[in-house]
Order: C-alpha cells, then sequence, then structure tokens
C-alpha cells in the first residue's frame, strides 16, 4: 500500500515554529501530486505583485469565469485577533476598489483605469484598525512613534505596531485603572446660607397674612416691583436664597489662607544581606517598584518584564526595565517584596498594597507606628528632639558568638547595639573604626558608616580571607554621627587645647633608614649603600612633592556610571572636642601639601561628600581615613592588569638578598583629574568642605592608576627580573650583595626621575628574614606564614558555595609547598561545581570526612616549614 500524506489541516491561531513548518511541508507534499499545481512549485518559481498592469502576477488567466460572491460581509467576530481584524479591514477595501468593468461613473466620469490601493488608503485603513481595537490606540501609537512618523507612514510602521500591541493595550487598561481610582470632587457648592423663611414686611406691619416674599405683595406698586426684579436680574440671586429682611447681610465665611500640612510617608529601615535600605510604604500604590540602580547594587536578579507603569497622575510613564523578587529582613520578621524594575523612580524602594497584603502591614498614620502581623510593631518618623544636652558615647563592640567562628568572604555578622546608644540622624547612621590601624588588608572592619535596623548593625566580610571570629572578641569601636554645621552640646570637662608637636627630621632623611639589620653585609658593601642613601637622601623626605609627570600625563579618575550617588548631608564620628581638632589638624597638614583643596580655588561644585575618621596608628598617633563605598558602589571599574601574588612570590623567591621598601604614601603622590573631584569631597569639622586635589586609599580607580604608574615608572626593571612590586610595596633583590647595591641604585633614580618619594622607616636593606604577603623570606626560601595555616586549620566548615570556594583558594596557595593538594581538594572542588554562589551547602559525612582531611593536612606543613623548605620555582 503506497503511502499517503496525511489530509490537509488548517492553522489555529497559536502555532509553534514546528507545526508551522510541518503544515507548510504537507501541504507543497500535497499541491505537489496534483500536476496542475506542479509548475508553480519548482524551484525559481517566483510571484509576481499585483498591480493594474500585472493584474495576474506573472501568470496567464486560463481558468472558466467564476461568479463573485455578492453581499459579502466584514463584520468583527467575539475573539478575534487583530491582525485578523486587519486582514478583513484590508480585503473589504480591496474588494470595494473602483473597476472598470463595473460601469460606475465619478463625479460624471467614468472610469478609464481599475483602482489602486494607495498610501493614504492603506493609512486610512491602520487608523480604522486601531480605533477598532481601542478608541484611544491611535493617540498612544502618536505618542510611541512620533519620531517615526515624522519620517515614514503610518501603514510602513504597521508590523511594528502589531508586535508591540500587547503591550500598548496593557498600558492603556492601566491607564484607564488609575482614572477610575481618582478621587472624583463635584463642582456643585451648597450655599452657606440659612433656608429662608417667606415673609413680606408691609404685610406684616400692617397685621395682614405674611407668608409671601416682598416682590409678590399685591399692595406693591408696580414701579417698585419693577425696580426690585432690575436689582435681583443684576446680583444673579433669587427669593429662594435671600429674603427681603435679609438684603445687604453676607452670609459667606471669610476667606482664610492655611499652611497646607505635610507629613512623611511611612516607611521601615530593613536588611537585605549585609545592605540597609528603607522601603517607603504607600497605600494609594497599586504595585511594587524599585529603582534600577538600588536593584543593582543589591545585586538583585531582575528578569524580563512586559508590565507598564505610571506615576501617581496615570499620565506620565514610568520606564520599566524588568522585575524582581527580594526578601528583606526587620527585626528577624522576612518581608517579601515583588515589584518592578524601574529606571527613573523618584524613591529608591516604593511598597504598595501588594507588599502591604503579602507581609500584613498596618499602618497607623496618627501614632506614625507600623505594625508588622501581630508581632512587631514599631515607630517611624523623625525623633523626638533631645534635650539640649547630649553625651559623646564610644562603645566597644564585640562579636556576638559563643564559640569561635569563620566569616567567610561575603558574608556578615549581626550585632546588637547597646541600649543607651541613639544616633541624631534620622537615617540611625553610626560610624565603625577599628580598634587599631595596621594595613589595608589586615584592618577589619574597615571604617565606614552604617545604617542600623531595629538596633541592630551588619558587619560584612567584604575582604577575600576568611575571618576568625572569636568569642566576645574586639571588632570594631561605634560611635554615632552628627552633621558638623550644628554640633551640639556635651557634658564633660574642658579640654585643654591640643598641641601637636612635630619631630625635627634629621639633616639626611635616608637616616631611618633600616640597613643591614642582621650584619649580613660586609663592612665595604654596607659603607657604599649608605653612600647611595647619602646621594638620594631627599628621595626619602615625608614631605613630598607628587609624581612630575616625566613618564607621561597620568591622573585619577573616579569612573562613575550614569546613576549617580543619593546626596546625603555630610557627617562625622562623634567625636569629642580633642578628636576633632586632631581630625582638623590632619586637614590642614594634608592640605599643606596639596592633598586638599577648597573647592573654589580648584573650580569644581561638590556633588558627593565622604566620611572621614580618625583610626589609632599601632605605633602611636592617628591616620585620617576616608570611605568612598558610597561612591565606589556607583562607579565603573576601570580594566587594568593586576599583579597577583604567585607571580609576585615567584620572582622574589630567586633573590639571595632583597631590599623592602615603600612608596610614601603612595596614593597621595598621584594627582587627581578636575572632573573627578566633584564626587571626592570631604567636610571637615570646623572648616567647611574640602577636595581631593589627589587620589586616596580606597577611593575607585585608585589601584588601577597606581599600578599604571609604577609599570611605567618600573617597567623595565620589572622585565629584568630586579624589581617585584605590589600595590605600593616595592621589592628589589640580587643574587649577591652587589647586585642588589647596583639594582637598587638604578631603582631609586628611577623614582627620583619621576619626583616620586620613598619611605625610609619602611625601608629595610639586606634582612635575613622577613614576612612578605603572608609567606616567610629567608635567604632565598620562601614558607608558609603560621598565621595563614592555622587560620585554615581552625575554620568552621562554610555554608554557602562561596565560602567554600573561598577555602578551596586559600587552600590551593599552599600547593607551592604541599604534595598533592589537588588531590585532597579535589572532593570540595567538585561539591562547588555548577553551583550558584549563595547555595548553601550539603555538608555530608563523606564531604565532612574530605574536609577535615584538607585541615589536618596543614599540621605536617607546619612542621615542615621549620627546617628551610626549599620552594622550586621557574
Amino acid at each position: 500500500m503506497a503511502n499517503r500524506a496525511p489530509k490537509q489541516w488548517c492553522l489555529t491561531k497559536v502555532e509553534t515554529v514546528n507545526s508551522y513548518e510541518n503544515w507548510r511541508q504537507n501541504l507543497l507534499y500535497t499541491l505537489s501530486l496534483d500536476p496542475n499545481f506542479l509548475p508553480y512549485l519548482e524551484e525559481g518559481a517566483t510571484w509576481g505583485k499585483k498591480t493594474r498592469a500585472n493584474p495576474h502576477r506573472n501568470f496567464v488567466d486560463d481558468g472558466d469565469d467564476v461568479p463573485e460572491a455578492n453581499r459579502k460581509t466584514r463584520a468583527q467576530k467575539p475573539n478575534e485577533r487583530p491582525e485578523d481584524l486587519f486582514q478583513r479591514l484590508m480585503a473589504f477595501t480591496e474588494d470595494n476598489l473602483l473597476k472598470t468593468e463595473l460601469a460606475i461613473t465619478h463625479n460624471g466620469q467614468e472610469i478609464q483605469e481599475d483602482e489602486e490601493l494607495t498610501p493614504t488608503m492603506e493609512n486610512f485603513i491602520v487608523l480604522t484598525w486601531l480605533t477598532l481595537i481601542h478608541p484611544d490606540l491611535p493617540r498612544l501609537v502618536k505618542q510611541r512613534y512620533g519620531t517615526e512618523l515624522r519620517s515614514r507612514t503610518l501603514a510602513t510602521l504597521k508590523p511594528e505596531i502589531s508586535q508591540a500591541l500587547d503591550s500598548l493595550l496593557e498600558e492603556l487598561r492601566t491607564t484607564e485603572d488609575a482614572r477610575a481610582m481618582r478621587t472624583q470632587f463635584s463642582s456643585e457648592k451648597k450655599s452657606s446660607s440659612p433656608q429662608a423663611h417667606k415673609s413680606c414686611p408691609l404685610c406684616k406691619a400692617t397685621g395682614r397674612p405674611s407668608n409671601h416674599y416682598l416682590s409678590k405683595c399685591l399692595y406693591l406698586p408696580q414701579s417698585d416691583k419693577r425696580y426690585l426684579a432690575k436689582a435681583r436680574q443684576i446680583i444673579g440671586t433669587d427669593d429662594n436664597h435671600c429674603s427681603d429682611e435679609e438684603e445687604g447681610i453676607s452670609f459667606s465665611k471669610d476667606v482664610s489662607i492655611g499652611r497646607v500640612q505635610i507629613r512623611q510617608s511611612p516607611y521601615i529601615d530593613a536588611f537585605l544581606a549585609h545592605h540597609s535600605v528603607r522601603i517607603i510604604i504607600d497605600s494609594g500604590a497599586t504595585g511594587n517598584m524599585i529603582r534600577s540602580d538600588i536593584a543593582n547594587n543589591l545585586r538583585a536578579s531582575v528578569t524580563p518584564s512586559s508590565q507598564y507603569a505610571h506615576q501617581a497622575d496615570g499620565l506620565s510613564p514610568l520606564h520599566v526595565s524588568g522585575e524582581t523578587r527580594l526578601t528583606f529582613n526587620h527585626d528577624g520578621q522576612e518581608l517579601t517584596f515583588e515589584g518592578l524594575v524601574v529606571d527613573n523612580l523618584d524613591t529608591p524602594i516604593l511598597a504598595g498594597i501588594p507588599f502591604m497584603e503579602a507581609n500584613d502591614i498596618t499602618v497607623r498614620p496618627a501614632r506614625q507606628e507600623i505594625r508588622i502581623g501581630d508581632k512587631c510593631a514599631f515607630r517611624y518618623g523623625s525623633k523626638a528632639q533631645e534635650g539640649h544636652h547630649s553625651i559623646r558615647l564610644t562603645q566597644v563592640l564585640r562579636a556576638p558568638v559563643s564559640h569561635t567562628t569563620t566569616l567567610w568572604p561575603g558574608e556578615y555578622i549581626e550585632v546588637k547595639l547597646p541600649d543607651d546608644m541613639t544616633s541624631p540622624d534620622e537615617y540611625n547612621t553610626y560610624s565603625l573604626e577599628p580598634t587599631s590601624y595596621q594595613s589595608p588588608t589586615t584592618n577589619w572592619p574597615p571604617p565606614s558608616f552604617v545604617d542600623s535596623v531595629a538596633g541592630k548593625i551588619r558587619i560584612a566580610n567584604l575582604s577575600n580571607e576568611p575571618r576568625t571570629i572569636k568569642r566576645n572578641q574586639h571588632l570594631c569601636l561605634v560611635r554615632p554621627t552628627f552633621s558638623p554645621d550644628a554640633l551640639p552640646n556635651e557634658i564633660t570637662t574642658p579640654v585643654p587645647k591640643l598641641n601637636l608637636k612635630y619631630s625635627k627630621h634629621p639633616t639626611s632623611h635616608s637616616a631611618a633608614v633600616n640597613l643591614d639589620p642582621d650584619n649580613t653585609l660586609s663592612p665595604e658593601m654596607k659603607a657604599q649603600f649608605m653612600k647611595t642613601l647619602d646621594t638620594y637622601s631627599e628621595m626619602f623626605n615625608p614631605t613630598f612633592k607628587g609624581y612630575s609627570g616625566a613618564s607621561g600625563p597620568l591622573k585619577a579618575v573616579v569612573n562613575m556610571g550614569q546613576v549617580k550617588p543619593p546626596q546625603r548631608k555630610g557627617r562625622l564620628p562623634q567625636y569629642n572636642k580633642q578628636l576633632l581638632s586632631t581630625l582638623q589638624d590632619k586637614f590642614d597638614e594634608l592640605e599643606a601639601c596639596g592633598v586638599f583643596a577648597k573647592p573654589e580655588i580648584a573650580k569644581v561644585n561638590v556633588e558627593y561628600v565622604n566620611p572621614s575618621f580618625l583610626v589609632k596608628k599601632p605605633s602611636g598617633g592617628f591616620r585620617l581615613v576616608t570611605a568612598f563605598a558610597d561612591v565606589g558602589r556607583y562607579s565603573k571599574p576601570q580594566p587594568s592588569l593586576m599583579p597577583d601574588v604567585d607571580s609576585t612570590l615567584r620572582q622574589i623567591a630567586q633573590w639571595k638578598y632583597i631590599a623592602i621598601t615603600d612608596l610614601t604614601q603612595a596614593f597621595y603622590q598621584i594627582p587627581l583629574a578636575k572632573e573627578s573631584m566633584k564626587y571626592c569631597g570631604v567636610v571637615t569639622p570646623f572648616r567647611g568642605v574640602r577636595v581631593y586635589a589627589r587620589s586616596a586609599m580606597g577611593m575607585p580607580g585608585s589601584e588601577t592608576i597606581l599600578e599604571e604608574l609604577t609599570c611605567r615608572v618600573l617597567g623595565d626593571l620589572v622585565q629584568e627580573g630586579v624589581v617585584a612590586k605590589l600595590a605600593d610595596d616595592l621589592y628589589c633583590g640580587g643574587s649577591t650583595p652587589e647586585d642588589l647595591l647596583n639594582n637598587f641604585t638604578r631603582t631609586l633614580h628611577a623614582l627620583q626621575r619621576n619626583g616620586l618619594n620613598l619611605s625610609a622607616s619602611k625601608t629595610v636593606i639586606a634582612p635575613r628574614e622577613t614576612t612578605i604577603l603572608g609567606w616567610i623570606w629567608r635567604e632565598g626560601t620562601l614558607r608558609a606564614s603560621p598565621h595563614r595555616i592555622a587560620a585554615l586549620a581552625t575554620c568552621q566548615p562554610p555554608s554557602t558555595v562561596t565560602g567554600l570556594r573561598s577555602f578551596i583558594g586559600a587552600f590551593k596557595v599552599l600547593g607551592r609547598v604541599l604534595k598533592g593538594c589537588s588531590q585532597i581538594i579535589s572532593p570540595l572542588d567538585t561539591a562547588t561545581a555548577g553551583k550558584d554562589s549563595k547555595d548553601k551547602i550539603q555538608w555530608t559525612d563523606d564531604l565532612h570526612s574530605h574536609f577535615e582531611k584538607a585541615q589536618k593536612v596543614s599540621h605536617p606543613v607546619r612542621q615542615l616549614l621549620s627546617h628551610k623548605l626549599q620552594t622550586s620555582y621557574g
């Protein structure tokens, strides 16, 4: 039995690509079986366009005459698709075009040629089609496609309009809903006059019946009646509103203009991971929305959305870029948020009725109270005015853990603030400072401002290293913040004026260099080093002028994105008077060095101010630190190739002798581009606003420009293998003391040519042993630092994929001195493969055993390292 094709079926309104292709192939096969259709299916056969000159599309009409169907109807059917309606309109119009064979005259003239569909008629068909779909659709299309309609016809835009038709109709439905929700006010005003009773004064005085108006009195002369009628026409009143006894009396109240009351919208402060956010509650909003820059900062997952949103007027559209789902936390209560991501939203996060219903939130504006369910209730709004005295309170935060805990990168710890600590700031902003300042890498938590939620703050580990937190460990200092323009009074004893004494530098600035601390150099070689240091003594001057530009016009740039950080009033930690004076002295000292400048002198308008702190140095005194965290979240990263620890160690491991030095306040030696200064403002305690004129540690792009500068200055020496660099730390080495002297002299010459200064106190020449990047270098050998190994051997199993990957990365560093490292860590690598960073780790007994095995392996490493384990490089 021969195979037969299935009977040709009809296409439905909803088809997929595969179903349409099956329908098409079956139709072609069925037609190919008919010899009458076969010529038209040959390859290369084309259909011409139907015109007046070519009515049969390049084919010959050899068929019999078929009678035309009369009285065709084009009524729109229920549930008919817009595209079907358009095709009906087009067919109806084409069927009713004038033809010569109809013998119909137009304006008394016979039709000489068949009528064709003109562009104007096509535009009219599209306009009719839009009107039939929705009466307001033509107006919306005009608004949306106004620019395109200047150069293209409406009929040309019809395919684009068809694709966007669903979104256009949704926008119209949203507008109608907004209009329906508006309160309708009646323009009619009720009369404030009391209802008048009919009474005639003439009849009342004579004792006659007086239950009528004076104008209707039978005893009133006609002349007086006409006069009253004219008077009433002028004043526009009638007898129903005013009696004759009340003429000249006004019942309208005096017009008074009162001040319009404005109240703060209710809000909820909440956490999302370690970020604190403020959610504005709007009971009149029909949806939830979040601004796109806030969603990006929170690293929210945004999915495409076809929904549209308008402002409260129902007309101004909001640009929706997607939708997201987030889970906030307020005092242990989880708040589910599902909303649209909007680009041009005035409020960072707006929560409407869906948010209130999903989380059972009620608002009592009279008491400024918000209630979440039946368990949580709190007040919002500005705090009550405090007394004229306030006590500055500094607290040491302790770790709220019952046992030693490992805080992996990306994780956070939640700490409850003391009950007696309050912040006068409406955002409950506090300053966090480390107990002492050692270095940017070991400093945790870094100086920053944080906002509290329900009396709690969250401190995140944003570094690349795990942090071990012990029970009752001192984490940091916490202080309230204040605005410098309104210093609060304080109850304290008079503080004597702080006199800062600066030590006089010796004649030779290089005298503080630590030369040959372990007596490994001969006296002759040591003398040559001292001579070289005297020659370049000015390079160790603590008063620096900055980069001279000899290697190119390099400047630091803060590469801001399209969205700017939100404006906030400048604030400072609530120091006592002595520390405020010390902070001001630090600003003045750096301003004298050219690090800071007055905005009017720099000719910039400050757009954002960053908080500054005083941090104690281990050696005594204070260091000024500025936190650029907010600006950094809104800036774009700058592409660069940063040196890694592995390549630096490979270079250093080849040297038998080494010199270690450090650029004096390296970032302060690099000028800052003028267009970036407006984002790098600071507020001083007593002398107003200043701007950074130089780069600074933590400033966005500072590490990139420092790396670029050191590559320009020392690139040739790094290529030769005589210098290694990492940030502002410089390492110079050689196989012999002579090589070290020659290479160190060349390094000093390159730096002096570019006007860069070194720190004499941090320069050590020819030590026997030193610690470099967590590794101990000793006369050409490297061994891991016990502190690095101890952190891995005692840490707790991480709970997230991010934490486990951090452990794996830190453990692989030991691969330089540990055999079989890849085999030991392979099962843990497999457990994280293909998983998202936020996923939880499912700890099985087998996975626990591999984790403990990796920790135990580190103990023999510490024993072997005491025997100067040689690391093989190269």
